[in-house]
């Protein structure tokens, strides 16, 4: 991707639309111009929209997110829907974590392959659930939902070069076409 998502980069994350299969198969013109749709919902709030909640219509595609032997970053809407309807064994829901945005997919980060020396992977998730009010409080917080603009414009990072990339993602990059 060559707008941000730098954890992209090392093939070892991935977005998924949280957007429902139609009841057909669609076309190839179809599949590459729809959009994704907003799972979580919004709801007036003295002067703004705040969104606090899953939409009810989506919320039965949502167990698959946990199912997988990866971790997913929801927004936090979506992590407390999946907490409360959630029925039957619940450990999955330890794999899926609140994140800042991600309303129209899921974040898929997936473990670093055994015996990959260069792949850096991600605190394993812990035991709990992350269910209980205290564990999403924060995400609730006025200040977070509001976060207050920044006194100074934030520099951008620059962009990842050639030279910074794993030496194993350079030596792909250096390969040659097999189409030739």
């Amino acid at each position: 991707m060559i707008t941000g998502h730098a954890s992209h980069q090392v093939g070892l994350d991935a977005d998924i639309w949280l957007t429902p299969m139609p009841n057909r198969q669609l076309s190839r013109d179809e599949r590459e111009e729809m959009s994704a749709v907003m799972m979580v919902a919004r709801r007036p709030a003295r002067r703004r929209s705040e969104r606090l909640d899953a939409e009810p219509s989506h919320r039965d595609s949502r167990r698959r997110a946990g199912t997988e032997r990866a971790t997913h970053l929801v927004n936090a809407a979506i992590k407390k829907a999946l907490c409360r309807e959630a029925r039957g064994d619940r450990s999955w829901l330890s794999k899926v974590r609140p994140m800042y945005g991600h309303d129209y997919h899921f974040h898929i980060r997936i473990k670093c392959p055994p015996g990959s020396g260069e792949c850096e992977g991600q605190p394993e998730p812990s035991a709990s659930e992350g269910c209980k009010a205290g564990d999403l409080a924060y995400w609730f917080k006025d200040s977070v939902i509001h976060p207050k603009p920044p006194k100074a414009p934030l520099k951008p990072r620059p962009p990842m070069t050639l030279a910074q990339l794993p030496a194993a993602c350079r030596q792909v990059l250096a390969a040659p076409d097999a189409r030739q």
